[in-house]
C-alpha cells in the first residue's frame, strides 16, 4: 500500500512541474556554473574568497556555496536560485550571519546575460544584479541597499572562473588514479 501511495505522489509531484520550468542551467544562468574565485568589496573593505555554483535538486534551483578555500575568511553563504510557478526567480539566501536575514526570500528575473534580483528586508532593500561578460567568461555581482533613489553599493563582486588544472589528468582527459601516477612516475615505467 504505502509504494503504491509513494508511486501516486510522485506521478503527481512530477505531472505538477509547470513547462516553463526547463533546468536554470540552459538559460543566461548556464554559464554560472562552475567553480570561481571572487575578489572585490564588501562595504568598502577588500575582500578574496571562493565559489562553488552546482545545479541541485534535478537542477530545480542552482546552489552558490560560497566560501573561502583557504579559511581566512569567515563569511559563508549558500544561495538557492529556482523558479516559482509564475517564471520568476526566487532566492534564498543563507548565510553566516544567522536565521534572521534569512526570513526574507529574494524575487527577480532572468536578463539577457544574467539576473536582477530584490530582497526586501525589513527597514532596507537590497538589489542584486549578476552579469555575465562573455568575452572574458567572467561575472560580476552588484549588491546595492537603501531607496534606488539613492543606492549605496554594499558588495561588488568579480567572478574569475578558476582554471581546471592540468596536471593530474591524463590525454584522454580523465582524472589519473594515484596508481596511475605512480606507474608514471617511476623510472621503469616508459
Amino acid at each position: 500500500m504505502a509504494l503504491v501511495l509513494a508511486a501516486v505522489v510522485g506521478v503527481g509531484m512530477v505531472s505538477s512541474r509547470p513547462a516553463y520550468a526547463a533546468p536554470l542551467t540552459e538559460g543566461p544562468l548556464g554559464p554560472f556554473v562552475g567553480d570561481w574565485t571572487i575578489s572585490g568589496t564588501t562595504r568598502g573593505k577588500a575582500i578574496t574568497t571562493g565559489a562553488e555554483v552546482r545545479p541541485v535538486f534535478g537542477g530545480a534551483f542552482l546552489e552558490m556555496h560560497i566560501k573561502d578555500p583557504a579559511g581566512a575568511a569567515p563569511y559563508e553563504a549558500r544561495v538557492f536560485i529556482g523558479r516559482n510557478d509564475k517564471g520568476r526567480l526566487i532566492v534564498h539566501w543563507l548565510d553566516a550571519t544567522g536565521g534572521e536575514t534569512s526570513q526574507t526570500v529574494g524575487m527577480g528575473d532572468l536578463t539577457a546575460d544574467g539576473a536582477k534580483l530584490g530582497f526586501p528586508y525589513p527597514g532596507n532593500e537590497f538589489r542584486d544584479r549578476l552579469d555575465y561578460d562573455r568575452a572574458h567568461d567572467r561575472w560580476r555581482l552588484i549588491i546595492e541597499m537603501g531607496p534606488p533613489s539613492h543606492p549605496q553599493v554594499f558588495s561588488d563582486w568579480d567572478f574569475d572562473r578558476v582554471k581546471p588544472r592540468r596536471a593530474g589528468f591524463s590525454a584522454a582527459g580523465r582524472r589519473r588514479s594515484h596508481a596511475d601516477r605512480r606507474r608514471s612516475d617511476s623510472p621503469s615505467a616508459g
